[in-house]
């Protein structure tokens, strides 16, 4: 169906399949093996580093990568805890990424393999659908841009990496690609299976809504907005899973709490609060008043904090530009999806894996690419240092270094 959406001619005007999809996504995985690459010789560089098939395996898979892949395998076993209690962890893994890994895996003997095949295929998907989204909106050059910003984005190396960050980036900008080109059904289906890949997929929800809003309105065109109410579906079809496969329908919430997240009182309010204090401590070189000793980062955690809420502070000021020149749609899609990663903080460390919901954010990128606009030497300037920040990062990655 994302397919469908891209091959779909455009309102305004006619432009050839290579245009339409082909030759951005192909970009983006020129741009994103090139960074494979790079990362590769650093570890490889390293003396008395790991076999080499080891070091590979480093640059696609840490962190959230196993248990996805535990899911994909073994579906959504308890685990026994320390104190012999066993609860359902890997329900905060919503199930379509590892569904299609398992589908993949039994045609190609490997869950690695399958595991960065799907998401390689999904990111390159949605790097086309937002090159022609910023197309639609932008222009050839600045959409140009977009595709270059999101291929450089310090932390795009998980968009190809067994994470589902790329699915996640393909089905959303899909969805938002469809309703802008009026196709109310392909967008809920599509924004349906975001919400399946991950919850954030329900900040889709107002600007899918907003986007195909009848205009003039009445009960009877309102009434094709119907396939919008299939992304809360999702959600609750998974609730359902839960039920009766863990005991718990809402299994996915309430195990965030073993990552250390607790759902703010005040909403995402709660969560800037807790942002900007833990910034300003930092700042300030005060500890954190709340840590996970067993983390080991406790030296950095006062400088993530600073960093992050800068990213923050950036992220707000595009979204900004996002809602007054691109329009209300991109710029609520963006602000619901920083609301949603606020209502969530992490007690020591507020905007933990920030940088990394940001590349579902590509109005952001839209607006950067507007920011630079005729500024050749600051468009220059910030995709050399997205890139340089960029290779840091995937090789920190690689060498176990909690990144975003």
């Amino acid at each position: 169906m994302l397919t469908a959406v891209l091959a779909a001619p455009e309102r305004t005007e006619a432009v050839g399949p290579r245009e339409r999809w082909f030759a951005p996504a192909l970009t983006f995985l020129a741009i994103r093996l090139a960074f494979w690459l790079g990362t590769l010789v650093a570890l490889v560089w390293q003396p008395g580093g790991e076999p080499l098939r080891a070091q590979l395996r480093s640059t696609i898979a840490k962190w959230d990568s196993d248990w996805y892949l535990q899911v994909a395998r073994g579906g959504y076993e308890p685990q026994r805890l320390p104190d012999g209690s066993e609860e359902p962890l890997s329900a905060v893994f919503f199930p379509l990424y590892p569904v299609l890994v398992r589908a993949v895996a039994t045609v190609i003997p490997s869950y690695d393999a399958a595991g960065v095949l799907v998401s390689v295929v999904a990111a390159a998907l949605g790097a086309a659908a937002v090159f022609a989204i910023a197309r639609s909106v932008l222009g050839e050059r600045d959409a140009r841009t977009a595709l270059f910003v999101l291929a450089c984005f310090p932390t795009a190396f998980f968009l190809v990496a067994i994470y589902a960050d790329g699915l996640f980036l393909g089905l959303s900008a899909g969805a938002f690609l469809a309703a802008l080109r009026g196709r109310a059904v392909a967008a809920g289906v599509l924004g349906a299976l975001a919400v399946a890949t991950r919850p954030l997929g329900l900040a889709l929800l107002p600007a899918l809504v907003l986007l195909l809003w009848p205009r003039p309105w009445s009960v009877a065109r309102a009434a094709r907005l119907w396939p919008l109410a299939l992304l809360p579906a999702a959600a609750g079809a998974y609730a359902v899973y839960l039920h009766f496969a863990v005991g718990d329908a809402l299994a996915f919430a309430h195990q965030q709490a073993f990552w250390g997240r607790e759902t703010s009182p005040l909403g995402p309010l709660g969560g800037l609060w807790d942002a900007v204090s833990a910034g300003m401590r930092g700042a300030a070189g005060a500890e954190p008043r709340e840590f996970d000793t067993a983390s080991g980062h406790h030296a950095e955690v006062p400088i993530w904090n600073v960093l992050h809420l800068g990213v923050l502070a950036a992220a707000l000021a595009l979204t900004w530009v996002a809602w007054r020149r691109l329009g209300a749609a991109f710029g609520l899609y963006s602000a619901t999806l920083l609301a949603v990663a606020l209502a969530t903080p992490v007690p020591w460390f507020p905007l933990q894996s920030l940088p990394r919901f940001l590349l579902a954010d590509f109005p952001l990128f839209l607006a950067l690419a507007l920011l630079v606009r005729g500024r050749p030497g600051v468009r220059v300037a910030t995709l050399c240092a997205f890139s340089a920040l960029g290779l840091l990062a995937g090789v920190a990655f690689a060498h176990g270094v909690w990144v975003a």
